[in-house]
């Protein structure tokens, strides 16, 4: 079934007039195309889906700040332009996977369970979204405080949680990511996918952000945590906010700190997370903080670690400061029994020399004991050992090269010999 579509694709892609030697170069062009296209398909699904959040956040805000109220015109005036945005998005999808399909096809490859998986996955995760004329809901599980009891209200908007949950879009940052670092990274695809397959490497999303991680990994870093703050602010200030009206968490500031304090572990006491819902924030921003904290000081340890020549450099000067602390010891015993040696008539110096020599005998049997257990090879050693080794292997060519002279001049006097003889 497979070689059957493969087939008729081929044959609506390719004339029939084409020759066998000929047809791969038409499938690398059209496989390049249907990869240019694709790609171009992830660009405007980033733009709708940005466009859908804007707007979201729009009407949220104007909501918030009782500028507008919920069911009015303004109101679903903005929830259209949202359910007109995800209508689009979800048309280019759709569309992408057509082209993912199409690329799969040119390559030889069916993985249409996969492909049916993850179109049903995005379309789920990008379809729910704040849709004119929403309702409320009974209000969920929560915590009053006594100060927040009078700001309650039996229900809440349904609003609330359709906008925390395209808040999941952002999963397209990381395509969008993909998609562009693949173009500048290298400019013939196919010819990269060969390599990796190659050296066994995917070209996948992880392999992208190993790859910011190794050119920018501060900038990679701080706009995580930029990112991951203000996520999770806007989150805690929907569900504070719808849940208790008029409540200081109403202020993103107020929710930016309840976050920041929360991501760092501290909690200071001053605010704290009323509703239900804005205490599962909390606490994924707890969980968030504590992996991401690992996550940067790891990139910050890998960054000043020493790499390879600089940990040689710290070696040879180990190295030499050890020699020069048992030279300076060795030295010092000879000096000292000289100088002994010498003034051996004279009572008060040689006493004072034996002195100073058995006090630079101990120095150098610590001295000793200390570093005798190191090997006495360093960098230059090494080298000189490699400049002996190229310098007898030049001399053992130099012979072959004579040998073969002289071998080569015995033969033609042979050869002339033959020849007088002959004669």
């Amino acid at each position: 079934m497979e070689l059957k579509e493969k087939s008729k694709l081929r044959s609506k892609s390719i004339p029939a007039t084409v020759s066998a030697a000929s047809r791969a170069p038409v499938l690398l062009a059209l496989k390049e195309n249907a990869i240019r296209k694709r790609r171009i398909c992830v660009y405007l699904k980033c733009i709708f889906a940005a466009i859908g959040m804007i707007f979201m956040v729009l009407e949220g805000e104007l909501f918030i700040s009782k500028t507008i109220e919920k069911n009015t015109l303004p109101s679903d005036a903005l929830k259209t332009l949202i359910t007109i945005s995800t209508a689009i998005l979800i048309v280019f999808i759709i569309v992408q996977y057509g082209y993912q399909r199409k690329i799969e096809r040119f390559s030889g490859r069916s993985r249409r369970l996969r492909c049916c998986g993850g179109i049903i996955i995005e379309i789920f995760v990008c379809i729910i979204h704040p849709y004119p004329g929403s309702g409320k809901i009974p209000k969920p599980l929560q915590t009053m405080s006594k100060e927040s009891a009078d700001l309650t209200r039996d229900f809440v908007y349904l609003d609330a949680y359709l906008s925390l949950f395209m808040v999941f879009r952002f999963y397209l940052v990381g395509q969008f990511l993909s998609e562009w670092l693949a173009s500048k990274l290298y400019s013939n695809r196919t010819l990269a996918k060969h390599l990796a397959y190659l050296t066994k490497v995917r070209l996948n999303s992880s392999f992208m952000i190993k790859y910011l991680l190794y050119l920018y990994p501060f900038q990679f870093v701080i706009t995580i945590l930029c990112l991951v703050l203000i996520v999770n602010s806007f989150a805690m200030q929907t569900c504070e906010s719808y849940t208790f009206p008029g409540s200081e968490m109403s202020s993103f500031l107020n929710s930016l700190w309840l976050v920041m304090i929360t991501f760092l572990t501290i909690g200071y006491g001053d605010f704290y997370p009323v509703s239900f819902c804005g205490r599962c924030v909390s606490a994924a921003t707890g969980f968030l903080g504590i992996g991401i904290t690992g996550f940067v000081f790891s990139v910050f340890v890998h960054h000043f670690e020493m790499n390879r020549n600089e940990k040689y450099l710290l070696k040879f000067s180990n190295e030499e400061k050890r020699k020069h602390t048992r030279r300076v010891a060795a030295a010092n015993v000879i000096k000292c029994y000289y100088r002994a040696a010498r003034c051996k008539e004279e009572k008060t110096k040689y006493l004072i020399w034996k002195e100073k020599f058995w006090r630079a005998a101990s120095e150098m049997r610590r001295s000793a004991k200390k570093y005798g257990s190191s090997s006495d090879i360093d960098l230059i050693d090494i080298q000189q050992m490699i400049q002996s080794v190229e310098k007898r292997q030049n001399e053992i060519l130099s012979i072959l090269s004579e040998l073969g002279k002289s071998v080569k001049s015995d033969q033609n006097a042979n050869t002339a010999e033959v020849f007088d003889i002959t004669l």
